[in-house]
């Protein structure tokens, strides 16, 4: 159940009177819903949303219920590298801190593509380079990558609930690719951007992948390599798969180092992604193109899964 403020406690959290903030809601500026008893509610996504979309200063997190964004240092957020602080964060298993950091940035208007592909990123290449020092450095980097899944995972309440008019969009690590943190980062990317995200995980066959998409009338779907034994193998069940899809005229989007060094042209038909930020504007290109309706939604699901 998503998590209703009061009008109240969002006007103090951003430092505004609650009389603005109401005039702003009855200007449709920020939605609101309303009890049996008449008082305004406002769901904490929306009041991100509009707090993102107004450049609005948070001066209060604790106030829309980020408790541990309030402990980060306001001069962090202006720092010319926030992923050295990350960094630090993830190597000592602060995990409240490494929360509340990516919670400040996306507050503060930086888009989930950028938080995981700048500061999360070079954080977390770091701490992947210290099993070379000492033995400890593996037992490190699990901990470190247990933290930033949570962390990422508990995003999600700042992002509007999917709708049953949105699009689909489904995705997955391939089959011999246990990596957890590219995909979850490609499914909340897409989630930011208006899509109705399942994310399938790592360890996926890609005829399961097929199935999912085509069950759910997927628009896009995505596929991270982190690792490839069979680098010929994999290409070729790609471009199968993209032929597969392409009754249900669904976009197939792969990306990850485990492709680095394979030229486009092997995979003609499909988009070859080398960030987070070119998944966003490529989802971002389909919305704009496309009206919802055209897009299909969860609401024309049928069957087990829908």
């Amino acid at each position: 159940m998503e998590v209703l403020l009061t009008p109240k406690k969002v006007a103090e959290a951003i430092g505004v009177s609650e009389s603005s903030l109401k005039r702003w809601s009855d200007d449709g500026l920020l939605q609101a819903a309303r009890t049996v008893g008449g008082h305004r509610r406002i769901a904490l996504s929306e009041a991100v949303r509009f707090i993102r979309q107004t450049g609005a200063q948070v001066v209060r997190p604790d106030l829309l219920g980020l408790h541990e964004a309030s402990a980060i240092d306001a001069d962090w957020l202006k720092a010319q590298n926030p992923g050295e602080g990350l960094y630090a964060a993830l190597e000592a298993g602060n995990a409240s801190t490494v929360r509340g950091m990516l919670q400040a940035l996306y507050l503060s208007g930086k888009s989930m593509a950028w938080i995981f592909d700048e500061p999360l990123r070079d954080a977390m290449a770091r701490i992947g380079q210290l099993w070379l020092h000492a033995e400890w450095g593996l037992v490190v980097e699990h901990r470190a990558t247990n933290i930033a899944i949570q962390a990422i995972s508990q995003m999600r309440s700042l992002i509007p609930p999917r709708t049953e008019v949105g699009p689909v969009a489904v995705g997955a690590a391939a089959e011999a690719d246990a990596y957890i943190l590219p995909s979850l980062m490609a499914s909340m990317v897409l989630a930011d951007a208006g899509f109705a995200d399942v994310n399938l995980g790592p360890l996926t066959p890609m005829r399961v992948l097929r199935n999912a998409s085509m069950h759910y009338h997927a628009r896009v779907v995505w596929l991270t390599v982190s690792v490839a034994p069979d680098m010929d193998k994999l290409i070729i069940e790609i471009l199968k798969l993209a032929d597969e899809l392409e009754p249900i005229k669904a976009n197939l989007v792969v990306g990850g180092r485990g492709l680095a060094g394979v030229p486009a042209a092997k995979l003609p038909g499909v988009m070859v992604g080398n960030s987070m930020a070119e998944l966003a504007a490529f989802a971002t290109g389909m919305l704009t193109a496309s009206p919802a309706g055209q897009l299909g939604g969860i609401s024309q699901l049928k069957g087990p899964f829908g």
